[in-house]
């Protein structure tokens, strides 16, 4: 269970990442390696550092460096933020970038 003032921070949180998203242009090109999607890909599950780390037998220092990476490309301050951004972009399971309704129309 998540206490009162922490849900409160969490939907803040999360209403300006999509407000910043909404505003952010879209970048040329993915500033994301393939290790780093997959990893915000687990990231975006609740995986822990720990559990990432086990599938592709990385250390769990590594894994924190392509955290570390991937909120600085993206300029997050957060998991919960990176989670928020993958949910966004819909980052499919191969890693690729699904177009959004709103871009096809």
């Amino acid at each position: 269970m998540i206490a009162d003032d922490m849900t409160a921070k969490l939907i803040a949180s999360m209403r300006a990442l999509r407000a910043a998203l909404a505003h952010a242009p879209t970048p040329a090109a993915d500033p994301l390696t393939t290790c780093e999607r997959d990893i915000m890909r687990e990231l975006a599950r609740g995986a822990s550092n720990k559990a990432i780390a086990r599938a592709p037998m990385l250390a769990e220092s590594t894994v924190k460096i392509h955290v570390r990476n991937i909120l600085r490309k993206l300029d997050l301050t957060s998991r919960v933020q990176v989670a928020v951004y993958a949910a966004g972009h819909d980052i499919q399971r191969n890693g690729a970038h699904a177009l959004s309704q709103e871009s096809t129309q």
